[in-house]
């Protein structure tokens, strides 16, 4: 079993290997603007995080039972022949196709994503998303996990 603070690096490393091309790593949170600027070194990337966990349960015996909504956080920029949002609607999609009855490979950690409770923000666009270059987009979803402490 793993624990609440590998299940970021887990989640993150299924994207990863679904997303090859596509520079994916962990992320404490939120973005700053400032943070955008020197986040996006490449024209896509996906940042992952937790963003909350609801009904945290510590048992006697070393078992933790919780709920963690994660986040994927899509960045792109424009590239030569593709558009930023275009390439962002993509990513987006093929994320909640994946997070959609996941497990990681860790069936005795991870219930499966319910698909209802997975949402889909633009987190930036109009003179924001202009003046920077980017799309950012959130996929974000509740997991229960099962874990020892």
């Amino acid at each position: 079993m793993a624990s609440i603070d590998t299940a970021l690096a887990t989640v993150t490393q299924g994207i990863a290997s679904y997303l090859p091309d596509i520079d994916v790593s962990e992320h404490p949170g939120r973005f700053t603007e400032d943070e955008l600027g020197r986040t996006l070194t490449k024209q896509q990337a996906v940042r992952v995080a937790i963003e909350r966990i609801n009904n945290f349960n510590a048992q006697g015996n070393g078992i933790v039972e919780a709920e963690i909504q994660f986040a994927a956080f899509v960045i792109c920029a424009d590239k030569r022949g593709e558009d930023r949002h275009k390439t962002a609607l993509v990513l987006i999609e093929k994320l909640a196709g994946l997070v959609t009855y996941a497990r990681w490979d860790r069936p005795e950690t991870f219930r499966a994503a319910i698909p209802d409770e997975i949402a889909i923000d633009n987190l930036y666009s109009g003179p924001l998303s202009n003046g920077k270059g980017i799309a950012m987009w959130v996929v974000t979803w509740n997991q229960k996990i099962r874990a020892t402490n």
